[in-house]
């Protein structure tokens, strides 16, 4: 068991906000279609509302560490984009903060490197949306995205601060999914790539919204893990997948009422821009606090036990593909507004995933 999972553990236990993300602003240079959050200042404006001075994101940090916070990711929108960021990530950096930061790169240029590396935080994650200029013109609007992430991916790198990208795939770049992944091998660089997305929940669905199918989906997670296994590996997810043993179906699913059993609530939290803190980031389940309204602590202690005193999943009780789809509740929350019913659109990427498998492994054997 590495450190940070002990911890984790150790957190969950004790109910301590080890890990907090502030989300700074919705503000991002992008419009990429399947964004969750995405505004433009004026956009802002227009609602009537504002963004939290650095100052009082710097009260709140205070309030976190002296609850047990070790951990902060800093995200957005576009986080460089805030005013105020570098001031803030400072302050928070000589308080001790163990800094993440996700970025879709463009902002960081060879200035803005020098500026990290004095202060360098545990990790930047870059988002790579595509593996050519054409792809970054489909899906974000700007073709010269993707040079410009490129390059700072490669000056991170060099700068020696940690970098991991993160792609997730929707149909405009599915084409790109094993350019992507050999851009991170390439480069050395651990490389994270979601097939599945997740409905627009934060904002209202568009017309020209995108991500896959079930079936489509489940292909490409199958054309992932091919990409990324060795062959033996491969072909042993295959077996595990398509004949799970007794302890995966015989582990109690459906025998007792189920609890948020990720680290959301439980060891970690997420304030919004807006100054709502969640358990995740993707759903106000179970509740809302206000923690720059009322003081922190106790906000997490109302968050932290209501997760764990609020039953979940009851539709999903007793399945035996949950093996293979692992339901998250926000994904069940995403698909179908609640965190009870079944997802048709989870059980039918599942049903196909196993399928698919199924498939792969008949043609291997007999090769």
């Amino acid at each position: 068991m590495i450190l940070s999972d002990y911890l984790y553990r150790k957190a969950s236990q004790q109910k301590v906000p080890l890990m907090g993300t502030f989300e700074l602003s919705p503000v991002c240079n992008f419009a990429c279609k399947m964004c969750y959050v995405r505004k433009t200042m004026q956009q802002i404006s227009r609602e009537g509302k504002s963004l939290i001075p650095w100052e009082t994101w710097l009260d709140l940090a205070k309030q976190c560490r002296e609850a047990g916070t070790l951990y902060l990711l800093l995200t957005g929108g576009e986080p460089f984009l805030y005013p105020g960021f570098r001031e803030l990530y400072s302050q928070l950096h000589q308080m001790g903060f163990l800094i993440y930061i996700n970025s879709n790169g463009t902002m960081i240029d060879a200035e803005t490197v020098r500026w990290l590396k004095a202060q360098a935080p545990c990790r930047v994650n870059i988002t790579l949306y595509g593996a050519s200029r054409e792809t970054y013109r489909r899906i974000c609007g700007h073709a010269d995205g993707y040079d410009r992430a490129m390059e700072a991916i490669r000056m991170l790198k060099e700068a020696g601060i940690p970098v991991v990208i993160n792609a997730s795939m929707i149909p405009e770049n599915a084409d790109d999914l094993e350019a992507i992944i050999q851009t991170g091998r390439s480069l050395k660089i651990n490389t994270r790539v979601a097939t599945y997305m997740f409905p627009p929940m934060r904002r209202d669905r568009e017309s020209e919204d995108s991500r896959f199918t079930p079936k489509e989906s489940a292909a490409m997670y199958i054309r992932k893990h091919r990409c990324i296994l060795q062959p033996e590996a491969y072909c042993q997810l295959l077996q595990r997948s398509t004949k799970p043993n007794d302890s995966q179906l015989t582990d109690g699913w459906g025998t007792h009422e189920e609890f948020m059993f990720c680290r959301a609530g439980r060891s970690s939290f997420w304030v919004n821009w807006e100054g709502n803190m969640t358990a995740c980031g993707l759903l106000d389940f179970p509740l809302v606090v206000h923690p720059f309204e009322e003081p922190f602590r106790g906000c997490w202690e109302m968050l932290t036990d209501r997760v764990r005193t609020t039953p979940v999943l009851k539709g999903c009780a007793g399945c035996d593909k949950r093996h293979i789809c692992n339901p998250c509740v926000a994904m069940i929350y995403g698909e179908t507004g609640t965190v009870d019913q079944k997802s048709p659109y989870m059980c039918e990427l599942a049903e196909c995933v196993i399928n698919n498998m199924k498939q792969e492994l008949e043609e291997i054997q007999h090769e």
